[in-house]
């Protein structure tokens, strides 16, 4: 019973500071659908600030609880600081109570190692939202809001910068609310592990925010494969669609991320049906250059995702269409003079910078982690990055995941 009054508060606090207006349009949408014309005014709701994230926690304790996974704090500051802990209120990662708790319930010793891997984390989320992030959006906001106008090629430079601008833009602020819980001596979950470095669909999303993945993983997927059991395959595919079609929901009440999460879905099928669901894997492992077909398959991906990611960025999925469509015209093979300005160079030179430190440490617990360089090498490090921040680095754009 309580279980049950946990859910129903929780997903109707979401539904209705999230959802309502979405639900509320469709309603009379339907209803001019049947020609029964009515006029209606949407509700101007204030969402709360990471109502997406505190809830998904709130979801998942209540959930583990009831199944004995970890054990009921009795303790309102200790839960509070679990659901409203600062640096990941606004952008997660979700975290897990059984992760999260038992770090806020124990005396937290400083740790100096712990400390500095902390400021290097905030260093590097820093330079990953305010230079790359800030000089891909310079670049991205012109072409998608004047996409009518623009040739093939320069739609096409618009997708791949998008791409790169909504990864270091959400790895950049998780990267600075990992360090600044390092600070307080509490370790949160990672949330990014390179996943444009992946071969496939299934690798990409155990690497792309990790934190909801494996949420919708155990609270969602699983039960549902489980009960879809008998339809083996076609029943994993339903799991995974299903699953997918929510992780697109629950960015915004939007068709268009409902169609985002449809179509990653759907790109598992060819995976489910040639049993190559396999586990997490690190590319070209203890080597410095992949192999042709690696290479290959990271590029086939991150042009797919780049693709997809149209959809996230555009205000309706005809528009997204139409932007794809553009792409695929006579124009793509016109060589855009644009990419001949100042922005466009220094913005490549800067993210083939940022590609190259996280191809090198692809295998590592963060994309900076460099404790064990020499100390020339690592003070180096953080003056270029720190110089890089100064001299290009900017603040006008919102993170894109605090509207979410």
């Amino acid at each position: 019973m309580f279980l049950n009054i946990g859910l129903i508060f929780n997903i109707g606090l979401l539904l209705y500071f999230k959802y309502f207006n979405f639900f509320y349009e469709g309603f009379f949408k339907v209803l001019n659908l049947f020609g029964l014309e009515s006029d209606y005014n949407t509700l101007k709701i204030l969402l709360p600030l990471g109502i997406s994230f505190f809830t998904f926690q709130t979801l998942g304790y209540l959930i583990d609880v009831y199944n004995e996974e970890v054990k009921p704090t009795s303790n309102l500051l200790q839960f509070s600081v679990f659901i409203a802990f600062f640096p990941k209120i606004l952008s997660g990662p979700i975290e897990r109570a059984k992760s999260l708790i038992p770090q806020v319930e124990k005396k937290r010793i400083f740790s100096y190692e712990v400390f500095t891997d902390g400021l290097r984390q905030i260093l590097w989320g820093l330079f990953a939202k305010m230079v790359i992030a800030e000089k891909c959006a310079e670049i991205v906001n012109p072409i998608f809001e004047n996409y009518e106008n623009q040739s093939g090629s320069l739609l096409l430079i618009g997708a791949f910068f998008y791409a790169i601008q909504l990864y270091a833009d959400f790895s950049g602020y998780s990267n600075m609310a990992i360090g600044v819980s390092k600070l307080f001596g509490l370790q949160l979950m990672r949330n990014f592990a390179t996943p444009f470095f992946s071969t496939n669909i299934s690798d990409y999303w155990r690497k792309w925010h990790i934190s909801l993945t494996t949420w919708m993983m155990d609270y969602v997927f699983t039960p549902l494969s489980f009960t879809l059991r008998s339809y083996q395959k076609k029943g994993l595919v339903i799991s995974i669609i299903v699953t997918f079609i929510l992780v697109g929901f629950w960015h915004g009440a939007n068709w268009t991320f409902i169609f985002y999460g449809l179509l990653h879905g759907l790109y598992f099928i060819p995976l489910v049906y040639s049993g190559k669901m396999n586990k997490s894997q690190i590319v070209a492992k203890g080597k410095l250059i992949p192999s042709f077909i690696e290479l290959f398959k990271m590029l086939t991906l991150f042009v797919l995702i780049m693709l997809t990611d149209v959809f996230f960025r555009a205000n309706t999925i005809t528009e997204a269409f139409n932007y794809i469509a553009s792409i695929f015209s006579y124009s793509l093979f016109k060589f855009p003079n644009e990419l001949l300005s100042s922005s466009y160079l220094i913005g490549l030179v800067l993210l083939a910078f940022f590609i190259l430190v996280e191809w090198k440490h692809r295998e590592r617990h963060h994309d900076f982690e460099i404790s064990n360089y020499n100390i020339i090498i690592r003070w180096s490090s953080y003056i270029i990055i720190f110089l890089l921040i100064l001299f290009f680095g900017k603040s006008s754009e919102t993170f894109i995941y605090f509207q979410f």
